[in-house]
Parts: structure tokens; C-alpha cells; sequence
């Protein structure tokens, strides 16, 4: 049998001049059906009402509309599962409900707390938060700003100190109407924030008063703000104290807690030596901590340790980390309200300095004058 010859079909006509038909081919599928986005207009037609009233109703301001008419809107958005075009009403209203937060280091506590303030507020106002992560890198900050603008976000929220002295941004943030910073920038927006370099000075004098004088500084990069408006209380607390100023003390890093750790095995390594260490952040702090226990030096009594931000984890390690403390609920909550206060037209302050405190624990609580 030749494969390629087909067989007639069973009580098929087999006589040579009779010919044999081809059964016909299946019926094309029916095309799918593709349901469209439900509109304002679809919203109108189901409850019979203007596409007016169908606005008016779902931006809540249809006072003047009977409590019958208002619930056909509802329960026709309801049954077509209408969602408004945030980008269309983005575009008409020339607003989006968004703000931008731009910080540097997510998984940071610190901006933790920034982060969740800066939400409670949005929400209570009706808006949403869009996180932008910079890792601190001028780079990634133009990328999102830009990312921002093609969002017409509302408002930015700069946090965490300015880069490289916050150039690049100075002709990129222009057209933005509402930013408010939180921490030392260099750009003329309203701005939140602590006595950064006067905390620092508080802590360096509390080392000092228990009897230390070879105090390092675990510090960020040069090219941060943050890092300088610190560095420069530090300086102040040893200038007060009359300690000279050592720059081999001064030990940078990414402020992580890998980061700590290798700025402090180098130093040990290079053999620098010192009692103190005034950190200028928990978690820096807290691999300096791990650095110091491998190296067999005890703490305090060898050598003390300070934080600063106060993160959840200093109270948790062994001993618990003395650091300062800064209201960082209140700074992203109250920089969301200027934002929305600016929207609305209303005014707000230039800048704000909100309290901080020292948190004494063990790694500074038990110190005791070293013999020199």
C-alpha cells in the first residue's frame, strides 16, 4: 500500500469515472470575544444616568444628588468592576495622587520608619507612594526623578542626605512643583530634619566624659552630605573636649553592616588603635561590634561603641547599642503633609528642626576611665 495514495472511506464509489469527494474541513473556532474596559459612559447606560452625574458620584461630589441615584452608580460600577484611568485623570486634572519617595536604602531600618510615616499620611490624604531605592548613587536618583516626572507624581520626597553636594539634581528638580527634603540637601526646596552635627557633638562628649580619648570615626563617603554635616560634629565634640583631630581615626563605609565590620577589621589590621568608636549609623555600628568580639576586644570595656538612628536592632544585640534617636516616623509623615498642604495652596515653613536624644545603653553605660 503506497502511503501517499489515500483509501476510500468506507461504502465510498470505488468505479474508475466515479468520482470520490474530500470530507470538508472543521468549521473555523468562533473568535474570541474580547470584553472591553468598562467606561464611564458603560457605567452611565447601566445605572441611566448622565456620564456627569456617573463623575460626580464616584469623586464624591454629588451632594446635591438623591441617595437612590447615587446607589444605581455605585452598584453599576460595582456589577461592570469599573476602575477609573488614573493616567486619563492624571492627564484632565493635571494631578495623580502620588507622591515619590526617593531613599536610599530600603532594607535599612531607619527609612523604615521614614518610609511608613510618609504612607500612613498619603493614604489618609487619598494618595499613594511610589519607592524609589538610589543606593545613595547620583545615577539611579536622575533615573527615578525622571521616572517620576513621567508619572506626574504630585510631590518628591528626598531623604537621607544629598550626593555630591545634590549638582546633579539642581536643573533636573525645577519643574517639579512640591519637594520637600528630609536631612542635609543643597537644593532650595522646604526641608526636614535633626541637629545632625549637634547630636553627633552630644555623643562624642558622652565618650568623653567616660573617659575616652582615642575616639574613631565610623563614617560614610566623603562625597555625602550626611557624612559631613556629621564629620563636622565630631570634630566639634573633640575640639570641645580638647582632643586633637586625627584623620587616621576617621574610618569610611558604606554605613552597612558589612561595611562597618571590613572598615574596622582594616583599621585592626593597619594597627590603629583606639577606645571609642562614634558610629554614624546602627548598622555600621553593629558590624563594628562583630569586628571588635572576633578581634577579642570586649565592650565596653575596651573599647565603647555609639549608634546613631536608633534602629530596633541596637536594643536587640549583646550589649545593646547606645545610639541617638531621631522622630523618623515624623519626618515622612510631616514631610507628606507639606506636600499636600502644598497642593492644596497652603503654606509651609522653609525648614524644620525636630528634636533628638541619646540613648544610653551598655556598649557606653559601663565605661571606665583606661589606663593610659
Amino acid at each position: 500500500m503506497n502511503p501517499h495514495v489515500r483509501e476510500p472511506d468506507e461504502g465510498a464509489a470505488e468505479s474508475p469515472g466515479e468520482a470520490t469527494t474530500s470530507p470538508l474541513p472543521p468549521a473555523p473556532a468562533e473568535p474570541a470575544v474580547l470584553t472591553a474596559r468598562p467606561t464611564v459612559k458603560t457605567v452611565a447606560a447601566l445605572a441611566g444616568v448622565s456620564t456627569t452625574t456617573v463623575s460626580r458620584v464616584l469623586n464624591y461630589k454629588a451632594d446635591l444628588l438623591s441617595d437612590a441615584t447615587k446607589a444605581r452608580v455605585f452598584e453599576a460600577a460595582r456589577e461592570l468592576n469599573y476602575k477609573p484611568n488614573s493616567m486619563a485623570i492624571a492627564l484632565r486634572k493635571k494631578v495623580s495622587q502620588t507622591i515619590g519617595l526617593m531613599i536610599p536604602d530600603i532594607s535599612n531600618p531607619y527609612f523604615h520608619q521614614i518610609a511608613r510615616g510618609a504612607e500612613d499620611t498619603a493614604m489618609k490624604h487619598g494618595y499613594t507612594v511610589i519607592f524609589c531605592n538610589t543606593d545613595r548613587s547620583a545615577s539611579k536618583e536622575l533615573t527615578y526623578v525622571d521616572l517620576l516626572d513621567e508619572k506626574r507624581v504630585d510631590g518628591v520626597i528626598l531623604t537621607g542626605g544629598g550626593v555630591d553636594g545634590d549638582t546633579h539634581l539642581a536643573d533636573r528638580l525645577h519643574e517639579q512643583a512640591r519637594v520637600v527634603a528630609i536631612g542635609p540637601h543643597r537644593l532650595s526646596y522646604p526641608s526636614i530634619g535633626a541637629d545632625d552635627r549637634g547630636a553627633i557633638q552630644a555623643a562624642v562628649l558622652h565618650l568623653v566624659a567616660g573617659g575616652r580619648r582615642r575616639i574613631a570615626c565610623l563614617g560614610g563617603q566623603p562625597g555625602w552630605l550626611i557624612h559631613q554635616e556629621r564629620l563636622a560634629g565630631y570634630r566639634a565634640g573633640l575640639e570641645e573636649s580638647g582632643i586633637t583631630y586625627d584623620e587616621s581615626l576617621v574610618m569610611p563605609s558604606d554605613l552597612s553592616i558589612d561595611g562597618g565590620q571590613q572598615a574596622v577589621e582594616s583599621a585592626l589590621r593597619a594597627g590603629l588603635s583606639f577606645d571609642a568608636i562614634m558610629s554614624f549609623s546602627d548598622y555600621a555600628a553593629l558590624g563594628a561590634m562583630r569586628a571588635l568580639k572576633e578581634a577579642g576586644l570586649t565592650i565596653p570595656d575596651q573599647v565603647a561603641i555609639m549608634g546613631c538612628d536608633d534602629s530596633p536592632l541596637s536594643q536587640m544585640v549583646e550589649p545593646a547599642l547606645s545610639s541617638i534617636t531621631f522622630p523618623v516616623w515624623e519626618f515622612g509623615s510631616l514631610a507628606t503633609q507639606m506636600i499636600v498642604d502644598m497642593l492644596n495652596g497652603r503654606p509651609v515653613p522653609a525648614s524644620q528642626v525636630l528634636p533628638y536624644q541619646l540613648r544610653i545603653r551598655q556598649s557606653t553605660a559601663a565605661l571606665r576611665v583606661l589606663p593610659s
